[in-house]
């Protein structure tokens, strides 16, 4: 049998009538000459075949699958068919109705590849999945009849207000997700999105993380993608860092759209059919030698059912019946923990709460960590991280105070994001504690102590602390939870599992071919996966979603890299569709492999070192509950010191690094396009990252605060009248208090004086890098004969050079001591300036103009900061003219950025990536400066 030949018996489905001649009992084997003629007629109509399908490529229409007709060829099956009521043939079946199965299937029916079959034992799409499906067709309906039923209820008491309702009358679900910006276009894209029930939707437009321990902070702001962007000439452009959308909604739209769409008939959907086993297909008997195909996958139901499938798709979550089919292992571990969820409905504005905005809120504490998400004004969702114990005793807990008037689990959730974590340790021993004491028949607990003990231990917090429990009306903490719906906590295990590959087919390898030999030796020392180069995979499969990996839900990333693995499926199906290739072959499936199995693995992993970087970190003695009596009589003097050092050392880390990142525009604004925020309007380049444009951006229509006239300024080299800088650099003004006598800081708090010593240091060391950076440009634009930008650099080298001659006198002034590092700044920055130059005059503008954005924010923040110290009575004569300094100097730094964008620096090649480089590097070594 020739190749060609070989493949197209391959990808042939099996009919009915030949199923129907394979289980036939009694049939006797065929005499030599009848199996030569059979032979004769089946490489015949085997070429007939590969020549209508060639000419079905050919033309230009998509490609349409269908069954093919019987032919008389003997065919023997390694597993006999079973006898079920209906049989039938698809191209793709999908194995789970989830979100990921579903979403499959709509994208592949958007892609246009498949027609409606006209045959009753075809179809191009089959989706199994074991639940009823019916409740969804109308979820939409149920949920609007309850959202009537409850505001007639309810009318008459706000009806005569203007404020709006204390409670949006909806009735949420616990199973929610954040649904991506990326996902959420894609929906839109196939059409998905209109049959979203939209009031059910809640933008996340910023993100508020902070560590238990020490509180360092991480904030991020979806308007920082808009600003990073010059894309602003859209009023319609927009930005969001994800949508909170309940996992039915999701369903109930891909079930509509599949069911009532334009390309409903196209996928055929078994609801409440179980998988009850997947058998290997057929074999094709050639002659008097057996040639083994690649089995189509038989797919039996509980309904009695088989689907025999071209490519089976596992989308069947984490105990996937496909996978097991296939012969793919996997690898992960338990976390020994578990998220705890619920439906928060907030307090409102007549308890003096703010309403809920659009502003997420996760306190990474050493149990795990506490995530309040927004659903609507007044209702929040909560993924709580416990140690299995806690959260069956807060399980249990609201079980038994559920529907009262003030609910304990609700005040612990308030506690969880406000109290110190010494403090909530010592509230889950006690909870874990009182669940375990024995009670009498017919005794209910009771647990009004609880209500009681926690605003004790909010006294004892602020008295150790010294300040206020941050409150909710200062954006720092969510609003406070009025209860929790009766039947929307629960509890799930959390696992880390990565499939061990995504395809079957990648298992096998002939042992013969050197790569077959090198990936069972691979295989032997546990680098490969089990079974690998055995030929222990079954081919025609494939998985997604939770079937692939299961990762740790603190980034909320699950479901979301389940509908990337979807996205990347079906345009690699749309791919083979397009060139005729069976679907279901390893060559037309490798390409899907290859882009998601590293990309899901590095996520699983970034997310799985977050967790134990938090999860295992020891806790400081003074922060635990005890203050670590029981680690002391437990681990004895020198470990426990061990650990002390160690813990300590974790959280400094941790921490610093959070703070450097909140000071890292461009990082900031990588992690929420990671999560999925990208602006609506994403043609244009992306400007230099900073809180606040000074940045000139020749397509921006607005600036926030400069257009391009008002940047352009008077040069402090040249002016036009009297400046504060001249108070030290002009000889007849020397001599005044101002400039001579050492202030007195008495009028000033402690941090407003710590404040004031960072601010000259800054500036220093600020200074002397920034002429070392012009020095470096004009020295290799003079080596390279550019006169004219050696001049340029010149020019903004002298007005440097002013500035610094003052920062001098201010430091010596105000006896403040310079950064330690003032030979690494100069060395830097000369190194930077030459190497700038020597790339070409666009990226040394390109670099000016990323320095000046950054020193331009930075001073900016000075002046805020000493409009408050100004405030103060009797503060010394220095202080006003240095406010009048920095407003000098600003200027003289912005009018550098603008002679950079008027020079092309953002025509420089690579300039995005060049600018934002820089100008991290700035602001972290503003950052050093201000504390070495």
């Amino acid at each position: 049998m020739s190749k060609l030949a070989r493949t197209t018996l391959t990808t042939r489905p099996l009919t009915a009538a030949a199923s129907k001649s394979l289980s036939a009992p009694g049939r006797c084997a065929a005499p030599a000459s009848a199996v030569k003629a059979s032979t004769i007629q089946s490489r015949r109509l085997a070429t007939q075949a590969t020549i209508r399908r060639a000419s079905a490529v050919a033309r230009p229409s998509r490609l349409i699958f269908a069954a093919t007709p019987s032919s008389s060829r003997k065919l023997a099956t390694s597993t006999a068919l079973p006898n079920t009521s209906h049989h039938i043939d698809s191209d793709i079946v999908i194995v789970g109705g989830g979100v990921v199965g579903l979403g499959l299937a709509c994208d592949l029916v958007a892609s246009q590849s498949f027609n409606p079959s006209s045959t009753s034992n075809f179809n191009p799409i089959t989706l199994i999945e074991a639940s009823d499906l019916s409740s969804l067709r109308t979820w939409a309906d149920d949920r609007a009849k309850y959202l009537s039923s409850q505001q007639a209820s309810s009318s008459s008491s706000f009806s005569s207000s203007s404020a709006p309702p204390s409670t949006d009358n909806l009735d949420w679900e616990n199973r929610v997700i954040s649904l991506t910006s990326e996902n959420l276009n894609w929906l839109k894209h196939l059409g998905v999105y209109p049959y979203l029930v939209e009031h059910r939707l809640r933008s996340i437009n910023s993100m508020r993380v902070w560590d238990g321990l020490s509180g360092a902070l991480l904030d991020f702001d979806s308007s920082d993608l808009s600003s990073s962007s010059c894309s602003s000439s859209s009023p319609s452009s927009t930005s969001q860092i994800s949508v909170m959308v309940e996992i039915s909604n999701l369903q109930q739209a891909m079930l509509q759209y599949l069911e009532q769409g334009p390309g409903k008939n196209i996928c055929s959907i078994k609801h409440g059919a179980k998988v009850d086993s997947i058998l290997p297909g057929s074999k094709i008997q050639a002659g008097s030698e057996a040639v083994e195909q690649d089995p189509w996958p038989l797919v039996q139901l509980s309904t009695g059912d088989a689907v025999q499938a071209r490519l089976c798709v596992g989308a069947d979550g984490p105990n996937s019946p496909v996978r097991k089919y296939a012969g793919i292992g996997d690898h992960g571990w338990p976390y020994n923990s578990k998220g705890l969820v619920g439906t928060l409905r907030c307090k409102g504005l007549e308890s003096g709460e703010p309403m809920v905005g659009n502003t997420a809120y996760q306190r990474f504490l050493p149990s795990g960590t506490v995530a309040f998400l927004p659903l609507s004004h007044s209702t929040g969702s909560m993924v709580w991280t416990l140690e299995p114990q806690v959260a069956a005793a807060l399980t249990q807990l609201h079980r038994d105070t559920a529907g009262s008037v003030d609910e304990p689990l609700a005040r612990l959730v308030d506690a969880a994001f406000r109290l110190p974590w010494s403090h909530i340790e010592r509230l889950f021993e006690r909870v874990k504690a009182y669940t375990r004491y024995p009670l009498a028949e017919g005794q209910e607990r009771d647990w009004s102590w609880l209500n009681s003990e926690i605003p004790t231990e909010a006294q004892w917090a602020e008295q150790g602390l010294g300040l206020p429990l941050p409150e909710s009306g200062t954006g720092q903490v969510p609003p406070k939870i009025g209860s929790i719906d009766v039947k929307s906590v629960a509890s799930f295990p959390l696992n880390l599992k990565h499939a061990d590959a995504y395809l079957g087919a990648s298992l096998n390898s002939s042992s013969l071919l050197p790569s077959g030999f090198l990936v069972g030796a691979m295989a032997a020392l546990g680098l490969a996966p089990q079974g690998a180069g055995q030929g222990s995979g079954r081919a025609r499969t494939v998985l997604v979603g939770d079937a692939a990996h299961t990762i740790h839900p603190l980034a909320g990333q699950g479901l979301n890299l389940g509908l990337a693995d979807v996205r990347a499926l079906s345009q690699t199906l749309s791919k083979a569709l397009s060139a005729g290739a069976d679907v279901g072959s390893y060559n037309a499936l490798r390409g899907y492999a290859r882009q998601r199995y590293w990309e899901n693995q590095k996520m699983i992993s970034a997310v799985d070192h977050l967790h134990w970087l938090y999860a295992t970190t020891p806790v400081p003695l003074s922060q635990q509950a005890d203050g670590g009596m029981a680690q002391r009589e437990r681990d004895g003097l020198v470990k426990t010191a061990a650990k002390e050092a160690m813990g300590r050392g974790v959280v400094w880390a941790r921490s610093t690094a959070l703070e450097v990142i909140n000071e890292l525009g461009f990082v900031k604004n990588a992690f929420m396009r990671q999560a999925g925020s990208t602006a609506t309007s994403a043609s244009s380049a992306p400007c230099p990252t900073s809180r606040r444009t000074y940045s000139t951006c020749t397509r921006r229509t607005t600036l926030p605060k400069f257009s391009l006239g008002q940047q352009v300024r008077m040069h402090s080299s040249h002016p036009s009248g009297p400046l504060a800088s001249d108070a030290y650099t002009s000889p007849a003004k020397q001599e005044s208090a101002a400039t001579t006598s050492t202030p007195s800081l008495a009028s000033l708090t402690p941090s407003q004086r710590r404040a004031l010593v960072d601010m000259l240091r800054v500036d220093h060391s600020g200074e002397i890098a920034a002429n070392t950076i012009y020095q470096g440009q004009a020295d290799i634009f003079g080596a390279l004969g550019d006169t004219k930008n050696r001049e340029m650099a010149k020019e903004m080298w002298e007005t440097e050079k002013k500035h610094l001659q003052v920062m001098r006198a201010l430091l010596r002034q105000h006896n403040v001591r310079p950064s330690l590092l003032l030979p690494l700044w100069s060395a830097a920055g000369r190194a930077l300036g030459g190497l700038t130059a020597f790339l070409g005059p666009r990226s040394a503008m390109a670099c000016t103009e990323a320095v000046e954005s950054v020193i331009g924010e930075h001073y900016d923040d000075q002046l805020n900061e000493l409009k408050t110290i100004l405030e103060k009575e009797q503060v010394h004569d220095s202080l006003p003219l240095l406010s009048g300094i920095i407003k000098e100097f600003r200027d003289d730094e912005l009018q550098h950025l603008d002679t950079a964008v008027q020079n092309e620096s953002q025509q420089a090649a690579g300039h995005a990536l060049l600018s934002a480089v820089i100008a991290a590097g700035c602001r972290g070594a503003i950052w050093v400066a201000s504390r070495v």
